[in-house]
């Protein structure tokens, strides 16, 4: 008869199970559900099935007929929709969005703009095909990445093409500024990069010291913000500014913020325009950095961040780079700048200073 197993070995084992067992779950996400999810809903967008969907719930009969495909088929493609709970099915059987569809894969509207996928499924859908097919020729310097709109943008289409991508997810990133920025008596700020306006607009509000916020942008980019802020009725304490922040000095001001700019830069990069904001400030000025974390306060890697860089895989140089996130304290004390701290929220970090 063979001996039993000891009650410790069995429990070391079911150990050494569960742990193998988390490993394969995430095998499987980057083999079968990185594959599954954006596949489906490439798939989905170029069916048109969220728009129809927008409104009131459809037969998948009528969805068949209103995207050309054969009903079959569409049966079992949304079948796997209500799986991955982006469709629900009501009693008679007809198909409606979750709130979680209609949250992120909706185009751009005042419930959503600020916090949808959208435009980047649409933007993916086509770089897909032209780039991430071909990562192994890119590494091989075999093919470039070549943006689908001009960079720097020229005309006011391509900067539209970027200013939505960008409006699609600060939502956290504006919540974390408007909640924790040290801007209370601030009257001149300066937007470094202010994309189409919605952050400086945010601050505006909650901030009625500020007299004036100047919003750096590339020129094509200008008639965007000034068409945002106006609808806003804050042309007046508003103002975007042609200026290369690379090379320009700053204007003059009390408080320069960086949202979502400094993130792919390494540190040197950073001190250099985090050097441009010391000369702009007087004696305790204010310095304000908002960055995407590469993983945030729970330990998840943010995909955001992993899509942005690996699109620099194909340029060269490369100019993003993954850097300790606490370099800027060392390059706050290098610059002269007193009073540092941070706050860490929601895959985003903010940290502030004031100039000694």
């Amino acid at each position: 008869m063979s001996s039993p197993v000891p009650a410790a070995a069995e429990h070391s084992a079911d150990v050494r199970d569960d742990a193998l067992y988390e490993q394969y779950l995430r095998a499987c996400d980057m083999t079968y559900r990185g594959t599954v999810d954006m596949f489906v809903l490439k798939a989905a967008y170029e069916l048109g099935l969220f728009s129809h969907l927008a409104g009131e719930p459809q037969s998948v009969e009528a969805l068949a007929t209103a995207t050309g495909s054969r009903l079959n088929r569409l049966v079992k493609f949304t079948d796997m929709l209500v799986e991955m709970e982006l469709l629900t099915r009501d009693a008679e059987g007809r198909l409606a969005l979750t709130p979680f569809a209609r949250q992120f894969f909706l185009p751009p509207n005042p419930a959503n703009e600020n916090l949808t996928m959208e435009p980047f499924v649409r933007y993916a859908v086509t770089i897909m095909e032209r780039y991430h097919l071909h990562l192994a020729k890119v590494i091989r310097g075999e093919m470039d990445f070549t943006a689908l709109t001009p960079w720097p943008p020229r005309t006011r289409e391509d900067s539209a093409f970027y200013e939505e991508i960008h409006r699609s997810n600060n939502h956290f990133v504006r919540n974390l500024l408007v909640e924790e920025a040290d801007l209370e008596g601030v009257t001149h700020l300066l937007d470094v990069g202010g994309g189409n306006g919605d952050i400086a607009i945010a601050l505006a509000k909650r901030f009625p010291s500020i007299e004036r916020i100047t919003l750096v942008n590339l020129p094509s980019a200008l008639e965007i913000v000034r068409d945002n802020v106006a609808a806003h009725g804050l042309s007046d304490r508003i103002v975007p500014v042609a200026l290369d922040m690379y090379r320009d000095p700053y204007p003059a001001c009390d408080a320069v913020l960086f949202a979502r700019i400094l993130y792919p830069f390494n540190a040197q990069v950073c001190a250099m325009l985090l050097g441009k904001a010391q000369a702009a400030l007087p004696s305790g000025g204010r310095v304000i950095v908002a960055d995407m974390l590469l993983r945030d306060e729970r330990g998840l890697a943010n995909y955001d961040y992993l899509a942005h860089f690996l699109t620099s895989v194909g340029v060269d140089p490369a100019m993003m780079t993954f850097k300790r996130q606490d370099e800027y304290f060392d390059v706050f004390g290098q610059l002269g700048f007193v009073d540092a701290r941070k706050v860490a929220r929601h895959g985003h970090v903010l940290y502030q200073a004031r100039k000694g």
